[in-house]
């Protein structure tokens, strides 16, 4: 092909519109990165950029890290989607239609859901790699229907209670031990345009366990999972797939979570895929969903059995992303030239015992082991001894989540949203609680 220009008018010419096909096949699309307050998103934020991808960020928070890294060439503020369903999906809509054919990357249910759903919004300019078929999108994202196919499948799962009525309850409760595990059905549910985040939380009475499945009843519409506590280790393997083939793997264990109970990791280190059994589990779940995308599957290893238990999927980016971009695997970058229409050769190969750390997220677990009053310190917590130890001895290599030399704005606008959001909660705590008297 060749490009030259015309003098008069200084308008790029080709010699066929076949050329010019050929030279925009070559060209570097948009790319539009959600959740840019999150760690998974700086991290692939910096790995398009570095690449001389254009990087389009946003978020529904001006101080999100991410919206100040050097690799963003254009940032937008979006309303939250669980403020604002259809407002989210209007501001996403017209961000894509102004920068033409993009490729979107998201990093967490509140903004893939809405999105996903949007069949206008997928159809049109945005490029996002989804399952061939619908149903095996939903079942990802309801823990439910994901455990029933992992027993189809003879994937390991906890002792778990598929309960649908209050009577279902009474049924089981001469059966339970406690602490029990309650486990809404979805992390995200919508009601309207409203939406709310919905955790796993733990009851340690009969009394409790009613109260608690009332309550996530009526805010969801849906009965929770009643599930046996499981004491052990947790471990993930993150894949990304066309058509339930893996293209690109890593697993990781969790040295620290943000709460010993439980929740996102800080601490954490890559381990083979062999380890405890977890790749061949994992991969037997993602050919059954014939998952295309970004995939996380969640276990956690039976301190008293040794088995690895499904816990959860992700059918997105996840939070401990960034370890696996340090073990040299670039998530990001694969599923933007798969979202391309590029072909990707399956390459499983990734550095063994990388160990990262979020920072900030960290000496949030401190003073959670530190202050919090917790019924489950004797069984979960370590000491505090231990935990000061541990906080100020990082392990040996241990590479930042967040804080890049070469890009340090992020981790300082990361402190900055910290403070602004704490005191404004603690704000509102107070004002609260002088209209209560």
């Amino acid at each position: 092909m060749s490009i030259g220009y015309d003098q008069t008018s200084k308008n790029c010419v080709t010699n066929s519109r076949e050329d010019l096909r050929q030279w925009e096949a070559t060209q570097p699309m948009t790319a539009l990165l959600l959740d840019a307050h999150l760690k998974s998103s700086l991290a692939a934020i910096r790995s398009l950029g570095r690449r001389g991808i254009p990087v389009i960020a946003g978020s529904f928070r001006r101080t999100a890290m991410g919206l100040h890294s050097r690799y963003v060439r254009e940032s937008f503020l979006y309303p939250s989607p669980l403020e604002n369903r259809r407002g989210f999906i209007e501001a996403i809509n017209r961000c894509s239609c102004r920068f033409g054919k993009t490729v979107l990357l998201v990093f967490s249910d509140a903004t893939l859901l809405p999105l996903a759903r949007d069949e206008n919004l997928l159809a049109g300019q945005a490029a996002y790699v989804l399952p061939p078929s619908r149903d095996c999108f939903e079942i990802a994202f309801d823990k439910a229907s994901t455990l029933k196919l992992a027993q189809k499948i003879g994937v390991e799962i906890p002792v778990t209670y598929f309960c649908a009525s209050e009577s279902d309850v009474a049924h089981i409760l001469p059966e339970l031990t406690y602490p029990v595990v309650i486990k809404p059905r979805r992390s995200v549910s919508w009601r309207g345009d409203t939406g709310t985040h919905r955790t796993t939380s733990f009851v340690f009475s009969a009394e409790q366990l009613k109260t608690k499945c009332a309550s996530v009843l009526s805010k969801s519409g849906e009965f929770p999972l009643i599930q046996k506590y499981i004491l052990g280790e947790e471990a993930g393997v993150e894949y990304l797939c066309d058509k339930g083939t893996v293209l690109a793997a890593c697993a990781h264990r969790r040295i620290r979570s943000l709460s010993p109970e439980g929740g996102p990791s800080v601490v954490k280190q890559t381990v083979p895929l062999s380890y405890q059994g977890l790749g061949e589990r994992a991969e037997r779940l993602v050919a059954a969903l014939r998952w295309s995308g970004p995939i996380m599957v969640e276990f956690k290893i039976d301190r008293a059995s040794g088995v690895p238990m499904l816990m959860e999927t992700n059918g997105r980016f996840w939070g401990s992303l960034p370890l696996a971009i340090a073990a040299g695997v670039d998530f990001p970058y694969l599923l933007y030239r798969l979202a391309r229409g590029e072909h990707v050769t399956p390459n499983l190969q990734y550095q063994e015992g990388v160990v990262t750390r979020h920072l900030m997220a960290d000496f949030k677990n401190l003073l959670w082991v530190l202050f919090k009053n917790d019924p489950l310190r004797p069984i979960a917590y370590p000491t505090r001894m231990r935990a000061i130890r541990d906080f100020i001895f990082a392990p040996k290599g241990c590479k930042p989540d967040v804080r890049d030399l070469r890009d340090m704005r992020p981790a300082l606008a990361e402190i900055i949203d910290t403070v602004t959001r704490v005191t404004a909660r603690k704000a509102r705590e107070f004002w609260a609680a002088r209209v209560r008297r």
